[in-house]
């Protein structure tokens, strides 16, 4: 909770700070992004933080040290607690505040969080819950310019042999860009099993999201310290099997719209997930970035059995003789490819999305 207007006025500054290059997040937060913050920053972290800037731009222990007046090693031992959660991002010897999407999504993802008696964590999922339904979403989701910070990348084994396969736009050229991954469980499921309200329990695993590259690494070593069982590395091959399984199952998988440091691959559920969430219960159509692929039918093999539309989260599909893509609705996720019985659905090309070819940031 917040203790007082000291107290208050370093969240408001913390919160002022974080964010990602274009987010519009930097502005007067609400009152439950603040109740949140309180949870992660008592009175005495949120004023020893203040000098802190926004991963990835670290601070020394050094420097952070004499900027508060504190002896390093008290300094550090105060911050250990908050960096185990992840509320602090340290990298070496350097410290730094978390993003917007890691103030989100991380701390549900570690075991340190709910090993903590100190923390009411299904208060904690229900204020996140609160403060992103009420208007954070969308600039959570998308930058100051419209452009979202996710986008949907199409099952790699479902595009026609004959149209070109783009390295950044489908599952396993993804996956074969990087050498470290580790499986994490999805943060949006977590939060709402541990508030009580997951619809897919019986539906999806929790476990079956990946990050990758040095975002991996961090996040595996945060695991070794801290003994958490729950994040794991894995190899190529595996991640392959773990996103084709996913999408068999019906996850959308969705990653940076970025050109660079690509860094996460989720498999998102239409009841749980924040991204997905934007398109199908919240007015925010640029949610997501959409995948330069849509659902092509072969009407000769199509017998309109009707499992695409049971497969189709975006009700991008009618059928009457034979299945039909409303090419607007379209995201081109190929979940109703992948388990068509006849094979009649595969993903043809359709440029509709730039990739932005800036770095927005992680997490």
């Amino acid at each position: 909770m917040i203790i007082d207007e000291q107290h208050r006025e370093n969240l408001i500054n913390i919160a002022k700070k974080i964010g990602f290059k274009g987010s519009r997040l930097a502005g007067q937060p609400t009152e439950p992004y603040l109740e949140y913050l309180s949870l992660m920053f008592n009175p005495e972290i949120a004023a020893l933080i203040q000098p802190l800037k926004p991963f990835p731009e670290t601070i020394s222990i050094t420097k952070f040290a004499k900027l508060v007046n504190k002896d390093k090693k008290v300094l550090m031992e105060k911050l250990e607690d908050v960096v185990q959660h992840s509320f602090l991002m340290k990298q070496g010897r350097g410290y730094a505040l978390p993003t917007a999407l890691s103030v989100h999504d991380v701390p549900f993802l570690l075991k340190a969080l709910y090993d903590n008696p100190e923390v009411d964590i299904k208060k904690f999922a229900s204020i996140s819950r609160q403060f992103f339904e009420e208007g954070y979403y969308k600039p959570w989701e998308t930058f100051e310019d419209g452009t979202p910070r996710f986008r949907v990348v199409t099952v790699s084994e479902k595009i026609a042999p004959e149209q070109q396969i783009i390295p950044l736009e489908e599952v396993n050229n993804i996956i074969d860009r990087n050498d470290s991954f580790a499986v994490i469980p999805c943060p949006c499921r977590k939060r709402a099993e541990v508030e009580g309200i997951r619809e897919c329990k019986e539906k999806y695993p929790i476990n079956n999201c990946i990050v990758m590259g040095f975002l991996a690494v961090g996040m595996l070593d945060n695991a070794k310290r801290t003994d958490d069982p729950i994040i794991r590395a894995a190899g190529k091959e595996e991640v392959k099997e773990i996103t084709r399984k996913a999408a068999e199952m019906g996850l959308v998988h969705n990653t940076d719209n970025t050109t660079e440091n690509i860094l996460i691959l989720c498999a998102c559920c239409e009841c749980c997930c924040s991204l997905l969430a934007g398109l199908v219960k919240f007015d925010n159509p640029r949610a997501i970035a959409k995948a330069n692929y849509v659902s092509n039918i072969d009407e000769e093999s199509c017998v309109a059995c009707g499992t695409c539309i049971e497969r189709c989260k975006f009700d991008a599909i009618i059928v009457d003789d034979v299945a039909r893509i409303n090419l607007d609705k379209c995201v081109g996720c190929g979940l109703c490819a992948v388990t068509c019985p006849e094979e009649a659905i595969s993903m043809k090309r359709f440029e509709r999305e730039e990739i932005p070819s800036i770095t927005f940031g992680v997490l």
